[in-house]
């Protein structure tokens, strides 16, 4: 037995390939399934995690490739609809079904599966969390125009710019006192 190979990173690629080589995946899933012991036994031997080699192993058993789809890639909502129909249909687990699949990971699966009980349009966790952060409007900063000329909006926006800048200076100077005062507090 050798360690496991890592690869390096491919700069035409794009990135990362992944952390194993393909030959070592085959040694150990054909240690797997030609032996008599069990993933954690066999996984604990090559120095893997049991979990990673159970998905290699249901992956191969359901294509014979061990190659997911590529990272980040985005899927239609007719194929989400499809992959979530095919489970309970078929009574799968969210590990089977991704192996049936060649997805990589199976909690994409339970969160297509939520998003569909929950009735909210399928989206990517990524623009979840942007969606989840106001977009800051930045105060506007005031003009050399004459005042009389200026919309509500535009003095409503200065008055907030020079409140904003007031409470900054204060704190600013809050601060150089405080630290004059530790100064002089120090012989």
């Amino acid at each position: 037995w050798t360690a496991p190979k890592k690869l390096d990173t491919n700069p035409t690629l794009g990135g990362f390939m992944g952390k194993y080589s393909e030959q070592f995946k085959l040694t150990a899933i054909t240690a797997y399934l030609e032996g008599s012991n069990g993933f954690r036994k066999v996984a604990r031997h090559l120095g893997i995690d049991f979990s990673l080699l159970r998905r290699w192993v249901a992956s191969y058993r359901s294509t014979a490739s061990l190659s997911p789809r590529p990272h980040g890639q985005r899927y239609t909502e007719d194929f989400k609809r499809q992959v979530l129909k095919h489970m309970l249909e078929h009574r799968l687990s969210l590990r089977q079904t991704a192996a049936h699949f060649d997805l990589g990971q199976s909690s994409q699966i339970g969160i297509w599966l939520r998003q569909h009980y929950s009735g909210s349009p399928a989206t990517s966790v990524a623009n979840q969390r942007r969606s989840a952060v106001p977009k800051k409007v930045k105060p506007i900063k005031p003009t050399d125009t004459n005042d009389a000329e200026k919309s509500r909006e535009q003095l409503l926006g200065e008055l907030e710019y020079m409140r904003m800048e007031n409470a900054v200076l204060k704190e600013l100077k809050a601060l150089r006192e405080e630290k004059e005062r530790t100064r002089t507090k120090k012989p």
